[in-house]
């Protein structure tokens, strides 16, 4: 395993070592951790002379892979339409793994069938020479097809039509406050995107729970604000909607104390997210 981490070190493809029961990473960093010096590679494969190679998908090794996974039913067949050539490993379980040249993709697997999986920005898979891992089509990682995109990628963004809150009471209170939230997370920085989520979500949920915010649209601004900030792209559509539900759950049981009736006029939320990214 050493070999074959050298190996693919001394071509600029960065790696670290994994656990070989669960394929999870020994190192503390995970996939952030993984390395092309030698002398990093050789101490970590004295330490955990088992240790599976691991690769990080995304930007630092330029492919993101498609992940079949044969145990869950997953077959060619589930798609629309025929992969093109590219590289193709397959796994220790029997399913497959396509690679592909980086596309800015996260980890959600979008609306793919059941038992196929995306391996992108964020992700890791273990290489060809792991034991049970079989490079199978020895050609280079193609584009992927517009089409196969088109399934991962989260739709765009439409606003929905304006609909009252339940209160009909407090309007500009919240458009305000429902405003300023999502556009602060928008524009939020790089390694406190997830934070600002959880704890945005937990503030509307503070207005989903006083009656007068409808969760429907919070969840839907949320998730947009999440797309704008990068945090989609990083954690994967997935893990991103567990954390709005979590966070407007706990709001929701916290409700908050509304002000008395303001009747000035509402501000379109959705063309102050779109001016923000512009």
């Amino acid at each position: 395993m050493l070999t074959l981490a050298l190996s693919l070190a001394a071509a600029g493809t960065p790696v670290f070592p994994c656990r070989p029961e669960n394929k999870r990473p020994f190192t503390s960093n995970g996939f952030k951790s993984a390395s092309v010096f030698p002398h990093v590679l050789d101490r970590w494969w004295r330490d955990w002379p088992d240790a599976l190679v691991g690769m990080p998908t995304g930007e630092r090794t330029g492919v993101w892979v498609l992940d079949m996974d044969s145990h869950k039913g997953a077959a060619e067949s589930d798609l629309p339409y025929s992969l093109p050539p590219t590289r193709m490993v397959r796994t220790r379980s029997g399913g497959k793994h396509f690679y592909f040249r980086h596309a800015g993709l996260g980890n959600s697997p979008g609306r793919l069938p059941p038992g196929w999986d995306v391996r992108g920005q964020g992700g890791f898979v273990l290489v060809a020479g792991n034991p049970g891992y079989t490079l199978e089509r020895v050609v280079p990682p193609a584009e992927a097809p517009e089409w196969l995109l088109a399934l991962i990628r989260p739709r765009p963004y439409v606003p929905r039509p304006s609909q009252p809150y339940a209160a009909g009471q407090h309007d500009h209170y919240v458009d305000a406050a429902l405003r300023s939230e999502l556009v602060a997370l928008s524009g939020a920085a790089a390694g406190s995107r997830g934070t600002a989520l959880n704890t945005t979500a937990f503030r509307l949920g503070t207005l989903v729970g006083a009656g007068a915010l409808d969760r429907g649209n919070a969840e839907h601004g949320l998730l947009d604000a999440a797309h704008g900030c990068g945090l989609v792209a990083v954690d994967g559509e997935r893990a991103v909607r567990a954390t709005i539900r979590r966070g407007l759950d706990a709001g929701s049981r916290q409700p908050r104390a509304l002000p008395e009736r303001d009747n000035t006029p509402l501000v379109d939320v959705s063309k102050l997210l779109r001016k923000r990214r512009a």
